[in-house]
């Protein structure tokens, strides 16, 4: 499977929104200076050269593996690769395991993110090996809304 390749949704991989699961106190870091620089959990972008990403529904297993143990609280960012593009920030689709190219494929961000391409993000936390996560909110915080739906700013 290439870069380019479709899934059955018919979506490319490189059009789809990613996520990725930061520990709260990183990603306030990221809103503070700009962009975020973790590349996965206990390793930046300077150390590992990418940003760990995944499709939504990676994301549970990815969850389990990585973050079972951790207290700290937890955030799935939704990333938008159109904003990625317009910012300059590679996205590459390769396979979760290098020495394994017959792996599933994960996108990773050669680059800082721009806090700009997060579109949304969601409180998580991972209890017993399951990825619980919160109501969305908008990347600037919580959205209102009044009686009807509309969005109170």
């Amino acid at each position: 499977m290439s870069d380019d390749a479709t899934p059955p949704d018919g979506t490319s991989t490189t059009d789809r929104p990613m996520w990725h699961l930061a520990e709260v106190a990183h990603w306030e870091e990221a809103q503070r200076v700009g962009r975020y620089e973790r590349s996965t959990r206990g390793a930046t972008l300077a150390e590992v050269g990418f940003i760990h990403a995944s499709y939504p529904e990676q994301l549970p297993a990815v969850a389990k593996l990585l973050y079972s143990r951790v207290a700290e609280p937890l955030v799935v960012l939704e990333i938008d690769p159109a904003v990625l593009a317009r910012e300059g920030v590679e996205v590459r689709v390769e396979p979760g395991d290098p020495t394994d190219p017959g792996s599933p494929l994960f996108p990773h961000l050669y680059g800082p993110l721009p806090v700009s391409a997060v579109t949304r993000t969601r409180p998580a936390a991972v209890e017993k090996g399951w990825l619980d996560l919160g109501p969305w909110e908008s990347a600037q915080g919580p959205e209102l809304s009044d009686g009807d739906g509309r969005v109170v700013t």
